[in-house]
């Protein structure tokens, strides 16, 4: 919040997950401010969103790049994938829906990898019903397909998916060297909004 009162002319921020907060995609960027928190959920993003607005500072946000979802796909035993799929789309018409006057453009979830430390902890079914919901937005919000894009650059480089990723979720060094100017193209889409 204190970037944001301090921009002296309104700001592009980044909204999400340890994902987008790891990017550093703001450095260099008088227009942009990092606003992301890692265990960020989509519920986080709507707080803070809610939290803007109350502390009279949606006239100093330009627009949101946000990446949600991993966390939201976090798998317990239990768990009902409808209602889970159903809460994510609720949250994300909230999300939505909250920022109807001003550019907003979402990530796709990029998908673990098939091996890791932290693989285990997610649905890729979840997932996968989570980036329909983002897909099937349309006209709603900018929908950006992150993970085929992040796929797609290491392919393109001749590198298995394995080596963009530190411990089978988090993005490594060297897939940020393919993830970071990807978030660059969505912060330029805001900025043609």
């Amino acid at each position: 919040m204190a970037q944001l009162k301090a921009s002296a002319n309104p700001a592009i921020l980044l909204l999400g997950d340890s994902l987008v907060a790891t990017s550093r995609a703001q450095v260099g960027k008088r227009d942009v401010i990092m606003g992301a928190v890692g265990r960020s959920r989509i519920a986080d993003v709507v707080a803070i969103i809610s939290r803007i607005k109350s502390n009279d500072l949606w006239d100093k946000a330009g627009g949101f790049v946000v990446g949600v979802g991993i966390n939201d796909a976090e798998w317990r035993e239990g768990d009902d994938l409808q209602s889970r799929t159903d809460y994510f789309r609720s949250m994300l018409d909230a999300l939505v829906r909250s920022c109807l006057d001003r550019p907003i453009a979402i990530l796709t979830i990029t998908e673990p990898d098939r091996e890791g430390a932290q693989v285990d902890r997610f649905s890729r079914d979840l997932i996968e019903r989570q980036n329909a919901e983002l897909r099937a937005l349309g006209q709603r919000a900018i929908v950006f397909d992150m993970d085929a894009k992040f796929r797609a650059s290491l392919a393109k480089s001749g590198l298995p998916v394995s080596v963009g990723f530190s411990d089978g979720v988090h993005i490594s060094e060297i897939g940020y060297q393919h993830w970071k100017p990807l978030l660059h193209e969505c912060i330029q889409a805001i900025r043609k909004r």
